[in-house]
């Protein structure tokens, strides 16, 4: 906390690229409905282009001081950061599998993510899932993974047993499976 300058508020943790597709901006709209004080929205990850336009806007809706875009970590302090967050926020609006949302349950860190695409599948009933286009539902799951111990803990559980169900194991399993039945349906 002290070397990053992360103080002592609740920190929700949204590790990403800075790319539009990530939706940070909408993430950003979020966090302008949520009551003061706020807690840190911590945003690790490698800078873009994109970043500068994220910076500006939190400057111009009045909440810089309540989002730290610390750029590129090492996986110590990355272990650090997923330690200290209260819970890990994932609002991209597109991904194609969607692993950060497994890291972070892997973790035991409580997990808010969009209802797009491959992470409502990837998260099954181990996170709160939101509307990734509505920054109100973004700030709503926000407000209920620090408000509520007992949601907190039921999602730390069943992202544990979430994450613990993908395995490179498992993908090279069902990879070998796949081959095997197209291999059938050639002959």
């Amino acid at each position: 906390r002290s070397r990053l300058d992360l103080g002592e508020r609740p920190i929700v943790l949204s590790a990403s690229a800075k790319r539009p597709h990530k939706n940070l901006m909408r993430l950003l709209d979020a966090w302008t409905m949520l009551p003061a004080p706020r807690p840190l929205l911590v945003l690790p990850g490698y800078p873009t282009a994109h970043e500068e336009e994220l910076k500006r806007h939190a400057k111009r809706e009045g909440i810089a001081d309540d989002v730290r875009f610390i750029g590129w970590v090492s996986p110590a302090d990355l272990e650090g950061l997923y330690r200290v967050a209260r819970c890990f926020l994932f609002p991209s609006l597109y991904e194609g599998f969607g692993l950060p949302v497994l890291e972070a349950m892997a973790r035991g860190l409580p997990v808010a993510c969009s209802d797009r695409g491959s992470l409502a599948e990837v998260a099954g009933d181990a996170a709160r899932l939101f509307d990734p286009e509505q920054p109100s539902t973004i700030a709503d799951a926000v407000s209920e993974l620090l408000l509520d111990e007992q949601l907190r803990e039921r999602l730390r559980g069943a992202g544990l047993r979430q994450a613990a169900s993908f395995s490179w194991s498992a993908a090279a399993q069902a990879t070998i499976a796949s081959y095997e039945r197209a291999l059938n349906e050639r002959r």
